[in-house]
């Protein structure tokens, strides 16, 4: 076995003098300066792909769908086709609202002669439509001028609804499209943006990542998130034209939420333990 040899000058007093020198040399602040640049590097990155992930996504879907699907969806529902409804709950809406407004017609009928000291006059009346509401025979004429009217706005509205639905589905598809893309070319970007987030997260201390991850379950599958969940599906449904199934809704906001939840704490178990076991220990003393 070789023994090291030991110099005239201890070691140690050689590390003093080349820190010593350094410091005089002012070569201590580059590594302060490399890690400075790297910081800001990765900012500027992250920013610029988040601005890129979002905004580029959102500008095609926004033209894709009022220069490019709104022109074909138009030409092709009232041209090549007779449908006015892209489904039976639209038709049923139409049909509640015509119901709703012959009502009305009819209590404005028999409110207004009253209105005009008409109380004696005997009122004969008849119906609009077969199996509806009847209106007095001396405003027959306007009513059913009103009530044309009326069909003709509702036709165009609900028209225009199946046209909005299908737009909105063709340019939602478009704009996934075109964030695969981004995602497929931007792969680096990515990285150092997937990076400089968990970075920033794990430089938290242990209480501010704990009441972050405590907030984001409790928005998930909180008391309070039902309700919030199937307001967020209702919209979707709306949004894309689907008929809106309550009980497929209520299947939705029973099993989504909770499976997000559950992925939620793997990743805590599985990776958070892992890399900061101060911070799972914290928040299971948050939630308890």
């Amino acid at each position: 076995m070789e023994l090291e040899r030991i110099g005239l000058i201890p070691r140690s007093m050689i590390r003093i003098m080349d820190r010593f020198y350094q410091q005089l040399s002012g070569s201590t602040g580059d590594p302060l300066v490399k890690q400075f640049r790297f910081s800001k590097y990765l900012l500027l990155t992250t920013l610029k792909s988040l601005w890129i992930l979002i905004l580029v996504p959102l500008f095609i879907n926004f033209l894709s769908k009022n220069y490019l699907f709104r022109p074909l969806t138009e030409y092709f529902w009232n041209q090549k086709q007779a449908e006015i409804f892209l489904n039976f709950e639209l038709q049923e809406r139409a049909f509640e609202e015509i119901r709703d407004f012959e009502e009305k017609m009819y209590f404005e009928s028999l409110v207004q002669p009253l209105a005009l000291g008409e109380e004696n006059q005997s009122i004969e009346v008849h119906s609009v439509m077969p199996g509806y509401a009847s209106l007095p025979q001396g405003s027959s004429l306007i009513a059913e001028q009103n009530f044309e009217q009326k069909m003709t706005e509702l036709a165009k509205h609900y028209n225009q609804q199946s046209i909005e639905a299908i737009t909105n589905l063709l340019a939602d598809l478009m704009g996934l499209a075109t964030l695969g893309f981004l995602f497929v070319n931007m792969k680096m970007s990515i990285v150092n943006t997937t990076a400089f987030l968990f970075e920033s997260f794990f430089s938290l201390n242990d209480s501010k990542k704990s009441f972050l991850m405590l907030l984001f379950t409790d928005l998930l599958v909180g008391f309070h998130s039902p309700r919030g969940w199937e307001v967020i599906f209702q919209f979707i449904f709306a949004h894309f034209g689907l008929p809106e199934n309550e009980n497929v809704i209520f299947l939705l906001v029973g099993t989504f939420p909770v499976l997000l939840d559950v992925l939620f704490k793997y990743w805590i178990f599985r990776h958070l333990n892992r890399h900061s076991p101060a911070t799972v220990a914290t928040y299971q003393s948050m939630v308890e």
